[in-house]
């Protein structure tokens, strides 16, 4: 059985007693947490993160609050999960913090069960986004590795055509296109047409080739 990746969830919050509670909680169902100190502390770990990561942020921190952090971290691209956790929570910045994105805005006190639902919840979605990023990053390699009239058949298969109905299109023989097809199917690692539908989209193909001989 696969293991699921592992996620980090971050715990940004200027009152080290409060984070390490949450450290505690979240390490009691096996969810791996970092305690931060600052939303500068959070930026300087996303600029190095390898791997699928969700956050926690409060609302009120000093030299800059969650909603500043959450901003900042969509001006840099750090797109990942985040929920506030705060004492000072009232309805307008409720709503800001959903408008940026967040998934969710609990208040201290907190119960317990909410807020690991919530983090599961964000667990859930770091963990799918970085799995489909490492699949696209996988396709786009195995895509540069095709011949541009590898690309041409690939788009066309995509599209569903016949392999006479390719070379039709494409001035080649239908030898040639099953030739050109078992070499998508090899750098592709795919063992069925279902296969290899699973593992490429058409949009991330480049535009077709001119025909050639």
């Amino acid at each position: 059985m696969i293991e699921p990746t592992p996620v980090t969830v971050f715990l940004v919050d200027d009152e080290p007693e409060v984070a390490a509670a949450l450290v505690w909680l979240l390490d009691s169902v096996k969810i791996t947490s970092r305690a931060l100190p600052s939303g500068a502390a959070l930026l300087q770990m996303l600029s190095t993160l390898n791997g699928p990561a969700c956050a926690v942020l409060d609302l009120r921190m000093p030299e800059m609050s969650g909603l500043e952090l959450l901003q900042r971290m969509h001006e840099l691209g750090y797109r990942i999960p985040v929920l506030f956790l705060s004492a000072h929570g009232d309805v307008p910045a409720a709503v800001n913090a959903m408008q940026l994105g967040a998934i969710d805005f609990l208040q201290k006190p907190f119960n317990s069960q909410a807020f690991l639902n919530s983090v599961n919840r964000a667990v859930r979605l770091a963990r799918e986004a970085w799995e489909q990023r490492s699949l696209a990053i996988d396709t786009r390699s195995r895509l540069a590795r095709l011949s541009e009239r590898e690309k041409d058949v690939l788009r066309a298969l995509l599209d569903s055509r016949t392999s006479k109905e390719i070379a039709k299109a494409l001035g080649i023989s239908p030898k040639t296109v099953d030739v050109h097809r078992a070499n998508v199917m090899r750098k592709f690692e795919a063992s069925t047409y279902r296969d290899l539908l699973n593992k490429v989209r058409g949009d991330q193909i480049s535009e077709p080739s001119r025909p050639k001989e």
